[in-house]
């Protein structure tokens, strides 16, 4: 299967010992259904499907309170690594929302509460525990892009030019994954910089190639796809990205 990005939401590989009715909700988009199969399995792979529909829950903005959602995944992540300090997708979902956690709150807590620092150490864990997972890149170009979006080049230790051969990495290693082309592009374009439409009309025509696998993949397709019908008009794409998906921090 697929990996989820990042920065963003990216998707997991099947565990194969995994709720195949959980799983099998997921794949369908019935959010809430699947995340309480995956709870009542409880199992660490069962938290760690329940972590992953959150992720879909928050980037599809699916829920009222993305941070709360984010924190209450973090706890399960958590939990999962309690019962297996060395796993993998527990420590990916860790790292995933403590993104959206940061992505979430306001800038003053994001100061306040090292969310920054928080967010880059959890990735440098999932990436030392799996070496070349390419969701590492994923992380990280969303770690990255939403920085200098935020507080600029340079800051808090990002560069745009990090992010971008972090995310190009992930997409050369998925380049069929369009939950992490959705992601980057979208994080491109409200960067508000025409220089980087290019590369996030060249993404998006990549999404409109790639066949969706799974409800998440299919809606994150259709919201892609309406940005690329208004990608030469600035004042239309401004206006249809707002709300479109959760994955930078707030304006």
């Amino acid at each position: 299967m697929k990996a989820l990005f990042a920065l963003i939401l990216l998707l997991l590989a099947w565990p194969a010992h995994a709720s195949d009715v959980a799983r099998a909700l997921l794949y369908d988009g019935q959010y809430e259904q699947a995340r309480a199969s995956a709870l009542a399995e409880d199992t660490v792979a069962g938290l760690n499907i329940a972590a992953e529909v959150m992720a879909a829950e928050i980037m599809l903005m699916r829920v009222d309170d993305a941070k709360d959602h984010a924190k209450d995944a973090i706890k399960l992540a958590d939990d999962a690594l309690d019962r297996d300090p060395d796993n993998i997708d527990a420590k990916f979902m860790r790292a995933l929302h403590t993104g959206f956690r940061t992505r979430s709150s306001s800038p003053f807590a994001i100061v306040m509460k090292g969310l920054v620092g928080k967010t880059r150490m959890a990735i440098e864990e999932f990436e030392a525990a799996a070496p070349g997972d390419p969701r590492a890149d994923a992380l990280y170009g969303a770690w990255h892009l939403g920085i200098v979006r935020g507080a600029g080049d340079g800051k808090f230790g990002a560069s745009l030019s990090e992010g971008l051969a972090h995310y190009d990495a992930a997409i050369l290693a998925r380049p069929d994954d369009i939950v992490v082309m959705g992601n980057y592009a979208f994080s491109l374009i409200v960067m508000d910089d025409p220089a980087l439409l290019p590369r996030a009309r060249a993404l998006l025509l990549q999404i409109e190639a790639t066949e969706p696998d799974g409800a998440t993949e299919a809606e994150t397709q259709t919201r892609m796809l309406s940005l690329l019908a208004v990608i030469d008009d600035p004042d239309a794409l401004k206006a249809r990205s707002k709300g479109l998906l959760n994955t930078e921090e707030p304006a």
